[in-house]
Parts: structure tokens; C-alpha cells; sequence
């Protein structure tokens, strides 16, 4: 049995073998050395990449050249509008006009006005808001006049009209937060106050009149009082139990 079995095992192994040998000749008989031809293609592939390269720029370098704008005209006709430009006459500057003296005299009434004990100012401190008022429009009034100013007399006889109410600062109570009507900003509020609008109750006074006289004022913000409706927030805003009350008399 052992013999048998060493036998077999034999044959095995030298079946093997003769079959890794015959199949080693055959692969090697089959197989090609493609090395050369591959070394050929590559370098037939350079050779038409360069041809075609050189065709494409030879076809660029082909193309006529742009030629530039001829922009004489255009700069005869800028310096013939310039030239107009420069000859029409300027206005003469406007005369101004010096108001310190009136400033001063309110100052002054105002002072003596505060020195009066018990005594309700308000009406009076109204009276004075609205001489001021009336005074910074007839100054912008007069600095944007012709260089021969109306006489005293035309300007003094021409009728005050009332206007909005505007204070010199927050006198009565701490001022109200204006932030909160739409439409109005930090800038806008400070741009507000420099104007003397402290609170909600000076806006929600304002006549139609009162609207484009302070709209003037507002600079790039002209517009927005009536946009925003801003008078008929502020009749809303003046009634919180935060906002401040309006004064009588």
C-alpha cells in the first residue's frame, strides 16, 4: 500500500513538472516584445502633437491685427465743450447777511427771561422758538438772494407765519426715543435732535405745512415723513406710558 502511494505521488510530481515546462516554451514562444513599437508610437504622437501645434499658431499669427480707435474726434468735441464750458459767466456770489446781533439780543431776552422766579414760561419759550425759527429761514432766505438785497423795510413788513414747534434742547423730561417710529435710524434721530425735535408729541402736531417746512431740513432723508407717515405714528407713540407729555399752554 505504501508503495503504491509513493507511486503516485511520483507521477504527480513529474506530471508537474513536465507541465510547467512545456507551458513556459509555449507562453514564450507566443509572446511579443512590443517595446520598439511602443517606443515608435510615442514618438510618432510627439512629432503630431508638434505639427499641430505649429499649424494652429501659424493659423493665429494668420489673423490681421486690431487696429486702434481713432478717439481725435472724440477728444476735438471734449475740448470744444470744455472751452464752452469755461466761457459762460458765473453768478455773482450771493451777499450774506450778518444775524449776530439778533442772535445775540435773544440771547440776552432769553437770559432775563430766566431769571424770573415762578413765573410759566412756556408760551413765552414758544414765542421765542418760532422767532428763532423764522430767523434761520430768513438768513437761508437771504444767503441764497441776488447780490442787491431787498430793502429793510419789504423784509420787515412781510407777515410771520407760525411754524413747527422746535425746542433749543429736551426741556421737558427725557426725550423720547424716536427710533421707534419707521423709517427713522440713529443718524436720523440725531439729525432730528439737531433740529430741536425731542418728542413724539412735536411730530404728531405737525400741520401739512410743518411736514415740508422740516423735510427741507432733513438732507438725504427728504421724503420720508410722509412716506413713513411718520405723524400719524407719532400720535400713536405720544401716548405710551414711557413717551413724554405735551405741555400746556
Amino acid at each position: 500500500m505504501i508503495y503504491l502511494l509513493a507511486k503516485f505521488t511520483l507521477l504527480f510530481l513529474l506530471a508537474a513538472v513536465l507541465g510547467f515546462v512545456l507551458g513556459y516554451w509555449w507562453s514564450k514562444r507566443r509572446m511579443v516584445d512590443v517595446t520598439e513599437s511602443y517606443e515608435d508610437l510615442r514618438k510618432a504622437t510627439e512629432r503630431t502633437d508638434e505639427s499641430q501645434w505649429e499649424r494652429l499658431w501659424s493659423r493665429l499669427d494668420a489673423f490681421p491685427k486690431p487696429k486702434e480707435p481713432d478717439l481725435s474726434p472724440v477728444e476735438t468735441r471734449i475740448d470744444s465743450l470744455a472751452g464752452k464750458i469755461a466761457d459762460i459767466p458765473r453768478p455773482p456770489a450771493p451777499q450774506t447777511v450778518d444775524l449776530r446781533p439778533l442772535h445775540t439780543e435773544l440771547s440776552s431776552v432769553n437770559e432775563r427771561i430766566a431769571r424770573i422766579p415762578s413765573v410759566d414760561l412756556q408760551p413765552i419759550g414758544k414765542r421765542l422758538d418760532n422767532v428763532e425759527t423764522e430767523l434761520a429761514r430768513l438768513g437761508k432766505r437771504l444767503s441764497a438772494a441776488p447780490k442787491q438785497p431787498q430793502p429793510k423795510a419789504a423784509v420787515a413788513a412781510k407777515p410771520k407765519t407760525e411754524g413747527p414747534r422746535l425746542l433749543r434742547s429736551a426741556d421737558y423730561g427725557k426725550k423720547d426715543d424716536l427710533k421707534r417710529i419707521s423709517g427713522v435710524g440713529p443718524k436720523l434721530e440725531r439729525l432730528l435732535n439737531q433740529n430741536g425735535i425731542y418728542y413724539f408729541w412735536q411730530i404728531a402736531s405737525w400741520s401739512p405745512k410743518d411736514v415740508t417746512l422740516i423735510d427741507e431740513k432733513l438732507d438725504v432723508f427728504r421724503g420720508r415723513i410722509s412716506r413713513d407717515d411718520w405723524v400719524a405714528q407719532a400720535g400713536t407713540l405720544k401716548q405710551a406710558p414711557d413717551a413724554a407729555r405735551m405741555p400746556k399752554g
